[in-house]
């Protein structure tokens, strides 16, 4: 009796793993599903909120956050370069979900020649950015520095009282 009970159950449990065991024919000739933007479903996942302004001092081979604070949205960075050479100001892992925000310079936000100014927008989620200068060796020299993106416009506020924000940051421990 033992005997044909395990049968029946191993009988069973083959025909009920047959129903699942292998992939359809044709699929591993299927193509990813691209959803066109715009389509109801399909829109871009992006930060929601009034965003802000940012004023970013940079150099060889520094950032300082000199201006302005960031609500999560869209944020308006001007990007002052205080030194000879070209930089720029990457965010690692922004919005569009690629290590690039995209734009015209060099796939930066905002990039500036020698001594000029510069203006791009970044939409970012609340949380800490991490930023960079995307010109080969300048990262590694040291061009890298962090953002705070806060959640709410009165999060934010709050730091500006408490003397938390990056300014705040940078204007006690200036990079250079």
């Amino acid at each position: 009796m033992r005997r044909s009970s395990a049968v029946l159950i191993a009988t069973a449990a083959a025909a009920l793993l047959a129903g699942c065991s292998s992939v359809p024919e044709g699929a591993v000739d299927a193509q990813a599903f691209e959803c066109p933007v715009g389509e109801e479903g399909c829109d871009d996942n992006r930060p929601l909120g009034p965003g802000g302004e940012l004023e970013i001092e940079m150099g060889n081979f520094f950032f300082n956050v000199t201006d302005g604070v960031a609500v999560t949205g869209d944020i308006e960075i001007t990007a002052v370069n205080v030194q000879d050479g070209y930089h720029n100001i990457e965010f690692l892992g922004a919005a569009d979900g690629s290590s690039f925000m995209g734009g015209s310079d060099g796939n930066a936000v905002v990039g500036a020649d020698g001594n000029d100014v510069g203006t791009g927008t970044a939409a970012l989620f609340p949380g800490e950015w991490t930023m960079i200068c995307n010109v080969p060796g300048h990262r590694a020299a040291g061009m890298e520095s962090t953002i705070t993106v806060y959640a709410t416009e009165e999060e934010a506020q709050a730091a500006v009282e408490a003397g938390e924000t990056d300014v705040d940051r940078d204007a006690e421990m200036p990079q250079s």
